[in-house]
């Protein structure tokens, strides 16, 4: 077949649109539009885009897709969006390097300037491993420190020498630093955070030479109410948390698998006044029922409390102790509880008697609105079991259903679970 002369292609293409510039001009503003959208009305839209749940693996990468949309349609809407945009934006290693370059053109911050630096509230770089250095990372809070409420410290990338930086951050309320691979010595970090007197939430991940200074030293921040730990601290070194501000209701020991039950008793004694909700991570140490019994003697405010049972101890046990002895505030002020089996191989021995009932309706456990049973390597609960748990559902729920208007855990978060994990 022959090849097609430039004739034959011409006369096969469709036919050209010869318009002069009168008929362009008018072709183009004949076209639909849009119709313009009062700011509010941008506004509230974006607001909803920023407040959508997490995606299904915890992250809210769709939100920040749907906000970085609205930023494209137009000037209009990229106002109302962009504010939210960086409010909180996801960081991973994928972007990480984009997001240097918006957030920091030059490394003098006098010769170019961003304003996108003023609009992180929420600065989350857990996600981050072997991306960046120390010295980035402190340039980047440099650069934030104006807006910043809460950070969560990368795992690699976060020192010492970031730590000047981070005393800048005035309106810091939330800080996270129990991802880093390598502690921070908390005398210098408290040192450094003395002037954040908003900060109201401190995870800090110690080490076994940490702290090192007397306890008076130990400037903590004045308005803390939640302090998180983690760490291979000793017992001598988690006795010099003994001063503790007045303000921390929530204390939780997240992995700390070298302090022993007679160092944290005597800690928990010491500031067992002002405790309202205690958490015992199933790595940091097994907890029988003597010691619960005595925790609940120190513990007056306690309203919340979340630990493992040791290999030799069921609920049952439990509940014997806390029946046997007087206690020094009847009832306890116990409202949540959540007990965790996952060193227990056969923890739902005798867990339907009657006396855990019998604490809960009448007895020391009758503030009691939530219990939460956790297992992990322990078989499936048996049919006696589930129906003994239901029926302790329904005895919770119908107890905050009287509580009525003063009732602390409503009738939709009250009752008992069991759940695996």
């Amino acid at each position: 077949m022959p090849p097609k002369t430039q004739t034959s292609l011409e006369a096969s293409q469709p036919p050209k649109l010869d318009l002069d510039v009168g008929m362009k001009s008018r072709y183009l503003h004949s076209s639909p539009k849009s119709p313009a959208l009062p700011s509010e009305i941008l506004f509230q839209i974006a607001a909803y885009v920023n407040n959508l749940p997490p995606d299904g693996d915890g992250s809210r990468t769709f939100r920040q897709k749907g906000l970085w949309a609205m930023t494209m349609v137009s000037r209009t809407w990229y106002a109302a969006a962009i504010s939210k945009l960086y409010d909180s934006p996801k960081i991973s290693g994928s972007n990480f390097q984009l997001f240097v370059r918006t957030l920091c053109p030059s490394i003098n911050p006098h010769i170019r300037k961003t304003d996108f630096s003023s609009m992180i509230k929420v600065l989350d770089m857990s996600y981050l491993v072997h991306d960046g250095s120390k010295s980035l990372t402190s340039r980047i809070l440099g650069r934030v420190r104006e807006g910043l409420e809460v950070f969560v410290a990368p795992q690699t990338s976060f020192a010492v020498n970031c730590l000047a930086a981070l005393s800048k951050c005035l309106h810091l309320r939330k800080l996270d630093l129990s991802f880093l691979a390598q502690s921070v010595s908390i005398t210098q970090l408290l040192r450094s955070t003395s002037k954040c007197t908003q900060l109201e939430w401190l995870s800090i991940k110690c080490d076994d030479g940490t702290p090192n200074e007397k306890p008076f030293k130990l400037a903590w921040p004045p308005h803390l109410k939640t302090l998180v730990v983690s760490g291979s601290l000793s017992d001598e070194a988690l006795l010099r948390f003994e001063i503790l501000p007045k303000s921390v209701n929530d204390l939780t020991f997240s992995y700390c698998p070298k302090i022993s039950k007679f160092a944290l008793f005597w800690l928990l004694k010491d500031c067992g006044d002002q405790l309202e909700s205690l958490s015992i991570g199933r790595q940091t140490m097994n907890i029988d029922c003597g010691w619960l019994v005595d925790w609940l003697q120190v513990l007056p405010k306690l309203r919340r409390l979340n630990f493992a049972l040791s290999l030799r101890d069921n609920i049952t046990r439990m509940v014997h102790g806390a029946l046997t002895q007087p206690p020094t505030h009847h009832p306890y002020p116990l409202q949540q509880l959540e007990l965790d089996f996952c060193n227990i191989q056969s923890p739902w021995e005798n867990l339907d008697d009657d006396d855990l009932w019998e604490a809960i309706d009448q007895g020391h456990l009758s503030c009691l609105r939530r219990l939460v049973l956790r297992y992990r390597n322990a078989n499936r609960p048996p049919k006696a079991v589930r129906r003994y748990v239901r029926e302790l559902d329904d005895l919770l729920k119908a107890l905050a259903r009287e509580d009525g208007a003063h009732a602390v855990i409503d009738e939709n978060k009250a009752g008992a679970l069991i759940c695996k994990g």
